[in-house]
């Protein structure tokens, strides 16, 4: 429908002011592993009954200032700790481990050409026709919130974990962004998304800037896990520099209660497991290197169509990997699914995506961010039409069979997909879902 393929007037219009005076064309980066001084994250053992009253014990009597107190993902808190008392709280028996906290960013913003060229507008779940029929499914986006308002949003709860704020209105625009992506409304204005008016959890980790600290990450993991009753999908198209055990087995117990998390692969044009190529070690590029997540790749793509004969972007060639995303060369054994991308599970449209933004608007932007929520969209059509996960093992299935029906690369059109490794990860398709 022509609906989907171009901007009205009005729309064409606003999309120009806000690219120009509020959206930077560059991809965002992931955070360097600046660590928050004197700020830890600090998890209890597994028997502690009630994580507050061990956190504001410890506060009481080493002078800590309290953070988060984690009950659902984790058991622990985060504070500011006073290098006096490190030593004292590290020796304490109910401390399981402890962890510096560091700062954390949104990876990038930027028309529903990545709809059509994933097919998202043929499936039968989706049913994108401009009648406003929604899909029953709960994304939850871990990010800098939603704009709460939004007529093409349907923003059925929200929280912040940032401080000084009290809702999850989003006060930067990413998080709309993302949200449009993933589940725009098919109402006949704006835009629409892959999987239209998808019940939409508002978590907000990140501030105005887009940063935050690891610790508000957890915090809103936390939150997912409190509701995984509800959530069947977490989004998170934000990153940093550093493997983090604590925000590994918040997601993983998240998992385990039936979430699948889908996360941006990160846009610095790195391998996710770091220069040094292993898994565990200071230079990963989290949470895109956890095995447990379905990690995301960003395609180039100029109209909507395979076969590589649209315009070139300012990141790459049609129907190729932009120049920016992050990829994978080898794997860890233990990975739960089997990708042609190795730690990637596929790839989706990142360059040039329009999609809802903050004060009621409509913005266009770049980066792995845009391709992430294409994948966490199609996994919630994949979830309304079979069922969601209850355990881990339904969360890999999930992911092994968007993994299994993903595009190959050989059929996406040009001879060269200028992917920088051997490990040829497929584009998601959402046709048949």
């Amino acid at each position: 429908m022509l609906r989907k393929r171009t901007l009205g007037v009005i729309g064409f219009l606003f999309f120009l002011l806000v690219v120009i005076s509020n959206i930077s064309l560059v991809p965002y980066a992931a955070a360097s592993s600046d660590k928050a001084v004197d700020k830890y994250i600090v998890v209890l053992q597994d028997n502690i009954l009630s994580p507050s009253d061990v956190a504001n014990e410890m506060a009481t009597k080493h002078g800590l200032a309290l953070g988060h107190i984690y009950q659902h993902a984790l058991k622990g808190y985060s504070a500011t700790i006073p290098e006096p008392a490190l030593a004292k709280i590290k020796a304490d028996p109910r401390i399981k481990y402890l962890e510096p906290d560091r700062e954390v960013h949104a990876l990038g913003q930027i028309i529903p050409t990545g709809i059509n060229r994933i097919d998202a507008d043929l499936s039968p779940t989706a049913k994108i026709d401009g009648t406003d029929e929604r899909v029953n499914v709960d994304i939850a986006i871990i990010d800098t919130g939603i704009c709460l308002n939004h007529p093409d949003l349907y923003v059925y709860k929200n929280v912040t974990f940032v401080k000084g704020t009290k809702t999850g209105n989003d006060d930067n625009g990413h998080g709309s962004h993302v949200a449009g992506i993933a589940a725009a409304k098919d109402n006949g204005i704006g835009v629409v998304g892959v999987a239209p008016g998808a019940r939409l959890w508002a978590v907000k980790v990140l501030d105005k800037s887009g940063s935050g600290f690891l610790s508000w990450i957890i915090a809103g993991i936390d939150y997912v896990a409190k509701n995984a009753g509800e959530i069947e999908v977490a989004n998170m198209s934000l990153g940093g520099v550093g493997y983090s055990q604590a925000e590994r087995d918040a997601i993983v117990r998240c998992i385990e209660k039936g979430v699948v998390f889908v996360v941006a692969a990160g846009n610095e044009y790195k391998d996710v497991y770091g220069d040094d190529g292993l898994f565990g070690t200071a230079d990963d590029l989290t949470p895109a290197a956890y095995p447990e997540v379905a990690t995301v790749s960003a395609l180039a793509d100029s109209d909507g169509r395979g076969g590589g004969e649209g315009a070139a972007t300012i990141w790459g060639p049609d129907d190729t990997l932009a120049t920016f995303s992050n990829f994978s060369r080898s794997v860890v054994a233990n990975n739960p699914v089997e990708s042609a991308g190795a730690a990637i599970d596929f790839a989706a449209p990142g360059v040039n995506i329009y999609s809802t933004y903050k004060n009621n608007g409509y913005a266009t932007g770049s980066g792995t961010s845009m391709a992430a929520p294409h994948g966490a969209g199609s996994i919630a059509l994949y979830i309304a039409r079979y069922g969601r996960a209850v355990d881990a093992q339904g969360v890999w299935a999930i992911r092994q069979a968007l993994i299994d029906s993903a595009e190959p690369q050989t059929l996406w059109g040009p001879a060269d997909t200028k992917d920088p490794d051997a490990n040829r990860e497929g584009l998601i398709s959402a046709k048949d879902l």
